[in-house]
């Protein structure tokens, strides 16, 4: 056990980039496979709403014509690629039995009538295929998704050095106009010589389930309440926003966190002096708030939207204030067991 720990933690680096925060990087068994780079806060993960990269902490943007941009861009085209990679991994251990049924030799076709040997062969094959997009670096995804008999040069519709794959641009085996033999021969090698160490590498990722670090979610600043002295954060505005924990799956542990999950709808006052708030107000539109907490990945939704099911619970009352995503700008915090709500 001693020796597993070490070679996990081995893999698993940091890095600050300049003007963001550190990010985490969970290195790829092979060079055939992109490193994983997730955004942290103080050291933990960072779930829930992401730093855009392109905004300052004045609010500002860094403009295209800027010396920096095209390495934040470059930052945002990894960061947002090893997420979606980083959440196809995860799914794995959720379709072992789905893996273990899949033909490697043939594509299993859907039909109307379908087994559920058959149904489940489809499912991982699919998978695979989502895999193959998210993980091979460039270079390596040429050989799967690069037709070589196409009149036009097809390596040109690769991203760029230093780019990454969008995640919502499924490439099909063999490429473009591909001939159904180059297809499953791109298939075939792929599951026979890449997947089982991807499948291995995603055993690695998160082994107990569990889900250690900060939700951050983003709310709209809203009107002053003179009467109250202080700005209401309206918590419906938290719903499905982010990377991998959704405010839904919050599992309140007492009446002052169960507030937050009104039914109705709940709004939280961020106190503030009248003088203060009117140049705060004027600087600021959004702020973001940041829980500490442990998450639990608890299987899937449903094999038809293949998405992960999360909970987290809270490992502390104090919510952090930052009115930027690189929350590098703090102004404040609310403490769930004193603060003041109401619902709608």
């Amino acid at each position: 056990m001693k020796q597993f720990l070490i070679i996990l933690i081995s893999f698993i680096v940091s890095f600050s980039v300049r003007g963001q925060g550190k990010e985490m990087v969970y290195e790829a068994p092979s060079s055939n496979f992109i490193d994983l780079s997730l955004q942290t806060h103080n050291g933990k993960l960072r779930f829930g709403v992401q730093d855009e990269y392109y905004v300052r902490s004045d609010g500002s943007y860094v403009k295209a014509s800027e010396a920096s941009y095209v390495a934040m861009d470059k930052r945002f085209s990894h960061n947002n690629a090893s997420r979606h990679a980083f959440v196809e991994l995860l799914k794995i251990r959720f379709k072992e039995e789905m893996f273990a049924a899949m033909d490697k030799d043939y594509f299993t076709e859907r039909t109307n009538t379908m087994f559920e040997k058959d149904i489940m062969s489809h499912t991982a094959q699919q998978h695979t295929l989502a895999l193959a997009n998210a993980l091979t670096t460039n270079e390596h995804a040429m050989s799967y998704f690069c037709n070589q008999k196409e009149g036009s040069d097809c390596t040109s519709r690769f991203p760029q050095k230093g780019y990454y794959n969008e995640p919502r641009n499924i490439r099909p085996w063999g490429g473009r106009g591909a001939t159904e033999f180059q297809q499953l021969r791109a298939f075939t090698s792929f599951a026979k010589n890449d997947l089982p160490k991807i499948v291995k590498w995603g055993s690695t990722l998160l082994p107990d389930n569990t889900l250690d670090g900060y939700y951050v979610t983003r709310t709209h600043l809203g009107k002053y309440d003179f009467k109250a002295e202080g700005f209401w954060l309206m918590t419906h505005q938290f719903y499905n926003q982010g990377f991998l924990l959704k405010w839904y799956g919050l599992q309140p542990a007492n009446s002052s966190q169960r507030k937050l999950m009104h039914p109705n709808g709940a709004s939280i006052l961020l106190k503030m002096s009248p003088e203060k708030a009117e140049n705060f107000s004027e600087k600021y539109q959004y702020l973001f708030l940041v829980f500490d907490v442990t998450g639990q990945l608890n299987g899937l939704e449903n094999y038809r939207a293949d998405q992960l099911k999360t909970t987290f619970t809270l490992n502390s009352s104090v919510i952090e204030i930052y009115t930027d995503d690189a929350l590098t700008h703090r102004v404040g915090e609310i403490d769930i067991n004193t603060m003041e709500a109401k619902t709608r």
